[in-house]
């Protein structure tokens, strides 16, 4: 990064202006970081929200409410006595009115290097008068806190603090303020925190490639493309690694004689597919599927319909629920289509009938791809009703049927996946007790337990299921994630799992569906038979691991509903939706990107085209030696 020294850091608030430029008041009212820098402070993150605080109780069954969601003005970073930082701020309302709590206490947070944060709750510092603009610092003299704040009229105040958990600790308090205590004065952050901060929170970009390891063949042998070095290895600007797949110039690889010694230079192109942006119009929720097709590699698209944001009946258009099957993922996308190199057709349709029968009428929503015991399937909600009650909705299941011979049928005909079936309870009761709707179902495996994750009561819930009868769970219901912050607000929802270097990384969606959609992160331990179903196994983000914000020099609105994937070079990939007007349409549209791991672990869902990979590194060369 950018070096050694220790630096400063400041936190803040922003002002609220739209959600257009991601600033409305549920991310403006947060703390925000600036790290020092030659050229003075600069905003992290794109100057979003780093830490936001929790909701001010536990959300209820039925999910979380207005009422207890809350924001924070006026933060303040301090140091800790035995290390880390300490963060006191005015917690607010949503929106930023008074909650009441402003009278007489004040928002308390630690973070070891703040990056994560753990909420203490409100000090009461035994005063009635108004407690604004707080400040503090850790007295080694006294061992105490020096905590300062100007009450209703502008007057300062200060108290001595033992215990910043424990309001029994604090001593009563003082008019005046305490010298060289300053309200939002920058903290000192070590070179190892501000190498962080700028790993998590800043731009990670291509520094340059490793060279190719040269290629040497005896006289007379043939010299194919599994001779060169299949992928250019990558380094970045945080220390991480990467690599890409290299293109061999056919010719040129053709050009080398075998028969004359000699040394020849083969030529290529690092394979950086840049997808079209849309990817697909109007689709949202999007799965792609990497398809062993009994030995053929394809890739399957399926996505919500979303015209005009109306994914319940399309705008009016026809509701179904759409399918592209191809040998290329960029041959999923819409340009491919009208192009025609792929088609797409509706698995489902308005009137198709489930397994008991009843014509399904609508929505269709977020229908994922799954191997599930070795048997192609679709995880998706449809709808009942005439007109279409989205309420009806519940999470359900078809799956690809086989010949005799147990290959797989051809998944772009209808009639080969079977009737859709609904995903209940142990006992065959519905899964949503309360409100009936069940939705955004996935599915994963970790240590030989077998699990769904799905939205309902705008929470997100998991239980263990049995492969071999997919429609029926084996373990009730828990809820593992609720909305809790002003970022996620009412929404936790469209779950989706991937299972890397001993990590499970859950993405899920927040905030309702809109410009201000939002992707969060929760993380457990893999392959160690922890049980996933216990809330506790799961660590979550305070803050978004996807936002809107600038990408390619445009801004990306409402990005959510991510899925994990893979390219035909083994890629990973991240397929999601955001808000655009293209086309001069209003609905959800499908996104493909490649995903880099961090030096610290962490996914990296926005890396742009020249971040990736420097432009003068796409076309390579490699000497090939015959002796």
């Amino acid at each position: 990064m950018t070096d050694s020294m220790e630096r400063r850091v400041r936190a803040y608030h922003r002002t609220p202006t739209t959600t257009a430029e991601a600033n409305n008041e549920d991310v403006a009212l947060s703390m925000h970081l600036a790290l020092e820098g030659p050229d003075g402070f600069a905003p992290l993150f794109d100057d979003y929200g780093i830490f936001f605080p929790l909701v001010s109780e536990t959300p209820a069954a039925a999910g979380t409410t207005e009422e207890i969601m809350r924001s924070l003005t006026d933060p303040h970073l301090f140091d800790l006595a035995d290390g880390g930082f300490g963060v006191v701020a005015t917690r607010v309302l949503r929106g930023g009115e008074p909650d009441g709590t402003e009278r007489s206490s004040v928002l308390v947070a630690t973070s070891p290097d703040l990056l994560s944060y753990t909420e203490l709750g409100l000090l009461d510092l035994g005063t009635t008068g108004g407690v604004h603009r707080p400040a503090a610092r850790y007295d080694a003299e006294s061992k105490t806190y020096l905590v300062s704040w100007t009450d209703d009229a502008g007057e300062a105040w200060h108290a001595a603090v033992g215990d910043l958990a424990d309001a029994a600790s604090v001593s009563p308090a003082e008019p005046g303020a305490v010298d060289g205590l300053e309200h939002g004065a920058p903290v000192a952050a070590s070179a190892e925190v501000a190498r962080g901060l700028e790993v998590r929170f800043g731009p990670i970009v291509n520094t340059g490639a490793r060279a190719l390891p040269a290629v040497e063949v005896a006289p007379g042998a043939e010299v194919t493309v599994a001779d060169l070095p299949a992928r250019l290895e990558l380094d970045y600007s945080d220390g991480s690694a990467g690599s890409l797949a290299i293109a061999w110039d056919a010719a040129a690889l053709v050009a080398v004689d075998t028969a004359v010694p000699g040394t020849y230079e083969v030529t290529g192109r690092v394979r950086q597919e840049v997808y079209p942006t849309p990817f697909a119009d109007e689709r949202a929720d999007p799965s792609v599927y990497r398809f062993d097709f009994n030995g053929v590699e394809k890739f399957l698209m399926i996505a919500t319909k979303d015209l005009h944001m109306d994914p319940v009946s399309n705008a009016g258009e026809p509701v179904g629920m759409p399918i592209r099957m191809a040998d290329r993922i960029e041959d999923l996308s819409d340009d491919a289509l009208e192009a025609g190199r792929v088609t797409e057709v509706d698995l489902l349709v308005h009137g198709s009938l489930d397994a008991e029968g009843e014509p399904m009428t609508g929505c269709f929503w977020a229908p994922e791809i799954h191997m599930i015991d070795g048997t192609l399937s679709i995880l998706f909600m449809p709808s009942y009703g005439d007109p279409t009650d989205m309420w009806t909705g519940r999470a359900s299941i078809v799956q690809l049927r086989k010949d005799e011979a147990g290959n797989h049928l051809d998944p772009t005909v209808p009639e080969h996946w079977t009737a859709t079936r609904h995903v209940v309870c142990a006992d065959g009761s519905a899964l949503n007790k309360i409100q009936g709707i069940s939705l955004d179902m996935t599915y994963f495996e970790d240590s030989g337990t077998h699990y769904y994750a799905w939205q309902m009561l705008g929470s997100v819930f998991i239980a263990t299921m049995d492969p071999a009868e997919p429609t029926r769970l084996t373990s009730e219901p828990v809820r593992i994630i609720a909305p809790e912050y002003a970022w996620d607000n009412f929404i936790a929802e469209g779950p989706n799992v991937l299972v890397r270097d001993g990590r499970l990384w859950m993405l899920y969606s927040g905030s309702t569906v809109g410009d201000s959609y939002t992707t969060g992160l929760v993380t457990a331990t893999a392959g160690e038979g922890v049980d996933l179903t216990d809330p506790a196994a799961w660590t979550r983000l305070n803050y978004p691991i996807q936002k809107s914000g600038p990408f390619n020099g445009e801004m990306q609105l409402g990005t959510g509903h991510g899925m994990w994937s893979e390219d035909q070079d083994g890629n990973l990939l991240y397929v999601f939706h955001a808000r655009t007007d293209h086309k001069g349409l209003t609905g959800r549209d499908m996104f493909v990107r490649r995903v880099h791991f961090a030096s610290d672990g962490m996914p990296v869902l926005d890396m742009e085209t020249d971040e990736e990979l420097l432009p003068e590194l796409r076309e390579v060369a490699v000497t090939v030696t015959v002796r």
